[in-house]
């Protein structure tokens, strides 16, 4: 909104700072604080210096503003919003030789996953711009019957495949060894295939599904010889960020 205010003929150079900014204070209020959406801001601009700093003083201001929102000021409340976190962390596993051994295989293994997934809704874009209302509804139809798949094959609530996953990401955290091997497996296949044809004719977002997937595709190798299932968590969840915003978080 702010950009269509400033007009077409303004400055590009201040117009690509206000949307970094209001993105920053996007992610900073997702992620349930400024630290994040900086590291972020770092290593997507490329710059050093003051070139830096004069990008990332007003992103961090708008990422404060935008926190007073949701905290409150004085007397008046904040908005109640659920940031991203994990409630209930597993139990604290320091990474050995073995999780590092089974790790990097795992960790380009996830890499690709998320690229096949991201690969489907480019070729889903592609697909529906010809007969577009009706290739939309099949669209919809095959993500519907992915989520019944998933459900008919688990037992479990096809929700954990239908939605973004921040909520099945924290039942993965909390109870890592409640899941089989099958019901991992199966909600990579079904939630990937889901989630890449969403992706591109319906709606979704890139990071929290595919942080889901990652978790997933880590916590079903954790039972190599050596692999924990807490080191799998992390490093699941990090290379799938990576790999989905091709930044090295």
């Amino acid at each position: 909104l702010a950009l269509r205010r400033a007009g077409a003929g303004g400055d590009q150079r201040a117009g690509a700072i206000l949307a970094t900014a209001g993105s920053t204070a996007a992610i900073s209020t997702i992620l349930g604080g400024p630290i994040a959406a900086a590291v972020l801001l770092i290593e997507g601009a490329g710059l050093a210096g003051t070139q830096l700093v004069a990008l990332l003083l007003p992103c961090l201001l708008a990422s404060a503003t935008g926190a007073l929102v949701f905290t409150g000021f004085g007397q008046w409340t904040g908005l109640e919003i659920g940031a991203l976190a994990l409630p209930e962390l597993p139990p604290q596993a320091g990474p050995d030789a073995g999780d590092f051994l089974w790790g990097l295989p795992t960790a380009a293994l996830i890499a690709v996953l998320v690229t096949l997934a991201r690969g489907l809704g480019h070729r889903t874009v592609a697909w529906t711009r010809h007969r577009t209302a009706a290739r939309t509804v099949a669209c919809a139809t095959a993500v519907g019957v992915c989520v019944a798949a998933y459900a008919l094959i688990t037992g479990r609530s096809p929700a954990e495949a239908a939605l973004s996953g921040q909520a099945t990401l924290a039942q993965l955290a909390a109870h890592p060894h409640a899941w089989s091997v099958g019901a991992l497996v199966a909600l990579v296949v079904c939630k990937g295939l889901a989630w890449g044809i969403a992706l591109g004719a319906l709606r979704g977002g890139p990071i929290f599904p595919s942080v889901l997937l990652g978790a997933a595709t880590a916590l079903a190798c954790s039972g190599l010889p050596g692999f924990g299932a807490t080191p799998a968590l992390a490093l699941g969840i990090s290379a799938a960020a990576a790999a989905v915003t091709g930044l090295p978080l």
